[in-house]
């Protein structure tokens, strides 16, 4: 005889190829259905933006202003353009039809990225620098730097350093 209990529900899936469903590679990301006409519903696989979120919870203790948000997205930018360059990834590196690159070009590239790096970050005192790091650069929450322990002090740190930031780079 069957059990007797709730009826269960079916489980919504989305097709397509997400990658490792891996507790680690699905930590702050969700799979949504594409956008437009979506017949064989397929979805992607989306990663939130720290940032985002905590602009997006102003009104409580832990979110942050715009002005905060504008710097902490331009060192994001600035960070996420040196490691787009320095991974290999580079449509710089890669010889085009019937000519190769010159060198110089592919260095200008870097040292500009490197330089809106240096330039973003030039605001942060080093004492601040871990948080920044943390959110900013690794795109992981104020809360995963210590469990419960200095969580108010970090987040008090990212703040000023943020604000320090914005103010440097007249937001």
């Amino acid at each position: 005889m069957a059990k007797q209990g709730r009826p269960r529900k079916a489980k919504i899936t989305l097709g397509g190829d997400h990658g490792p469903n891996t507790k680690a590679q699905m930590s702050g990301a969700e799979v949504v259905p594409v956008k437009g006409d979506n017949p064989n519903g397929v979805g992607q696989k989306r990663r939130e933006n720290v940032l985002a979120r905590m602009h997006g919870d102003m009104g409580k203790s832990g979110g942050i202003s715009l002005r905060q948000y504008q710097a902490g997205m331009e060192i994001q930018e600035a960070y996420c353009g040196c490691e787009k360059l320095s991974s290999g990834n580079s449509d710089y590196s890669k010889p085009i039809v019937d000519s190769s690159p010159r060198p110089d070009m592919f260095m200008e590239k870097q040292v500009d990225a490197v330089s809106r790096l240096a330039r973003a970050m030039a605001g942060v005192p080093s004492n601040m620098q871990y948080v920044i790091e943390h959110v900013c650069w690794h795109n992981q929450p104020v809360a995963k730097l210590s469990k419960g322990r200095n969580l108010g002090m970090h987040r008090a740190n990212l703040k000023v350093a943020l604000d320090l930031v914005a103010n440097r780079l007249k937001y």
